[in-house]
């Protein structure tokens, strides 16, 4: 019985090697299918500004809530030790 499973294990493994040798693709097919976004109006280079700073907020909103965090952990494991 032990040996029909051994088979049986590898040929799954095979067949998966062959799905993924026709799933591969390269790089440069996803870098083509992207279009770069370059702002040419003022109001377009705005948007693009506002956008970051949205972005650069959302991160250092995160960081902060993040170090709460930590702050409030590190005292309570302190106060239970005493």
């Amino acid at each position: 019985m032990a040996g029909i499973f051994g088979v049986a294990m590898r040929g799954f493994g095979m067949l998966g090697k062959k799905l993924a040798k026709k799933q591969k693709t390269t790089g440069t097919e996803v870098i083509k299918s992207v279009k770069p976004n370059v702002p040419k109006t003022k109001i377009e280079k705005a948007k693009s500004k506002l956008a970051i700073a949205k972005q650069k907020t959302k991160a250092s909103q995160a960081r902060l809530d993040n170090t709460r965090f930590r702050i409030e952990q590190q005292s309570k494991r302190l106060k239970g030790d005493k």
